[in-house]
Order: C-alpha cells, then sequence, then structure tokens
C-alpha cells in the first residue's frame, strides 16, 4: 500500500520519541516541511498544547517564525484540536495522496526537455522562481541550493516545458523503486490551460507508469485527477502556523 512514507523528505532527524518525530533541518530554517512534528499517535489536545509550547520554544530560539504539525495518515483530526487550532490561528489542511497506474491525458502543447546542460538549467530555475518568490525571496534563494542538488541526484528528473521557445513550466520526477513521486510542478499562470502540464506529465512516462504526487486536499482539482486516472490512496491533516513578520 503507498503512504506518505513512500515520498521524498528533506529533513533532518533531531529527536524521537514514542509519540511524535521532531525534524529540524539547521541549513534550512525557514523551510517548513524540513522543520516539524510528526506524529506516530494522535495525541489529547491538552498533550497537543504541550507539544506546541515545545515546538514555540525551540522554533523561537533559532528565530524561525512557523510552527507545523503532521498527524498520522488515515486518522480523522479530532474536533476539539481542530476548532482550538483554528482559533489559534493554523490553518487546518488536509493533504492528500494520489496514485496512477495508467495515465489518461487530454490535449497537450509545448516542448519538454529533460535538463542536462547548463542552459536547460537556467531555464528550469527561470520558472522555479517566479512560483517560489511567492514565498519569499529568501525561500526561493534556499530553493536554487534545492534544485542544485537535485541537479547532481540520479533519483531526481528535472523536466522544463518551453512554449514558442521560452521557458514556461517545470517539473521534479523523483524515482523510488517503480514509483514515480511528480513534485515541484508548475505552470506559469499566462501558460496555464493550453495542456503545458499535460506534456510535463506525458514525458515522465518514459521513466515509469506509477505515479503519485501530493495534493492539498482543500482545494484539490479532483475531477481533473479521476480523467487523469489517479485515485487517492491516503490523507493525512497538518496544522500549519506562520508569525507575521510585521
Amino acid at each position: 500500500m503507498v503512504s506518505f512514507k513512500d515520498t521524498k523528505q528533506v529533513a533532518e532527524v533531531y529527536s524521537k520519541n514514542t509519540r511524535y518525530t521532531h525534524f529540524h533541518t539547521p541549513s534550512q530554517l525557514i523551510r517548513y516541511y524540513s522543520n516539524y512534528f510528526e506524529y506516530q499517535v494522535m495525541p489529547s489536545l491538552e498533550t497537543f498544547k504541550d507539544d506546541e509550547k515545545m515546538q514555540t520554544d525551540f522554533h523561537e530560539q533559532r528565530g524561525q517564525k512557523h510552527l507545523l504539525f503532521i498527524f498520522p495518515e488515515n486518522v480523522p483530526l479530532p474536533q476539539d484540536i481542530k476548532d482550538y487550532a483554528e482559533d489559534a490561528g493554523y490553518t487546518v489542511e488536509k493533504m492528500e495522496l494520489y496514485q496512477t497506474e495508467q495515465l489518461t491525458l487530454g490535449k497537450r502543447a509545448g516542448e519538454v526537455k529533460i535538463v542536462g546542460d547548463d542552459q536547460t538549467f537556467r531555464d528550469f530555475l527561470s520558472v522555479c522562481r517566479v512560483g517560489e518568490l511567492e514565498y519569499g525571496e529568501e525561500f526561493a534563494d534556499l530553493k536554487i541550493d534545492m534544485h542544485t542538488a537535485d541537479r547532481a541526484d540520479d533519483t531526481v528528473i528535472q523536466l522544463v516545458a518551453y512554449d514558442n521557445g521560452q521557458p514556461v513550466g517545470k517539473l521534479e520526477a523523483i524515482l523510488n523503486g517503480e514509483l514515480i513521486e511528480l513534485d515541484d510542478f508548475y505552470v506559469l499562470e499566462t501558460s496555464r490551460g493550453k495542456g503545458i502540464g499535460t506534456a510535463l506529465q506525458e514525458k515522465v512516462l518514459d521513466y515509469g507508469q506509477s505515479l503519485i504526487l501530493i495534493a492539498d486536499g482543500n482545494d484539490t482539482p479532483r475531477d481533473m485527477y479521476e480523467r487523469q486516472g489517479y485515485r487517492k490512496v491516503s490523507e493525512r491533516y497538518e496544522l500549519l502556523k506562520v508569525k507575521s513578520s510585521s
């Protein structure tokens, strides 16, 4: 059975107990998914409050401005924790894991290249930059280092899509045995709806048929995924709070 454990994780284990794993990555302090608590067992509200204080103190000591808690897969988030989190200013996310063994694609457009030489990598980074600047310049700069490391990783395939010779879309395919995880999937807003994303996915099929991806369940385009042959195989709840810089 495919689970979130089959997806790529860029985080270092700081400590672990019977209830949760604490991930802390000193080189990526601003990246949420490199610094968080992941529960093995669903906590009670009072236990969660204790954990919240612990993570708050830990992050404040290191100048970090976010809190992130990931809960066990396929376990409903207790209503009292959800109510408390919403009142406390958290974003309550239900993340969904999708898988397909046979992709059914619609219209496609553009030309897709595998990143190899320096020019295609620069084109790849140019598209990345547009999407990643939505989270701030510091985060976008950090992602350059991460993409550079991925370029040297034999398990990561970087793809860039062109429309009329201009880079307009990108995707990273992470090879994990028979599974291929689609990550960092982005198409420039002005090029959406043309079939650029379809062309990127089609190129990934050169490496295998069993594709997985993580999507935000709060705004997942389920109908589109189902038309393409994906099915939801798992879900989990996450709580994220980011302190305002003002």
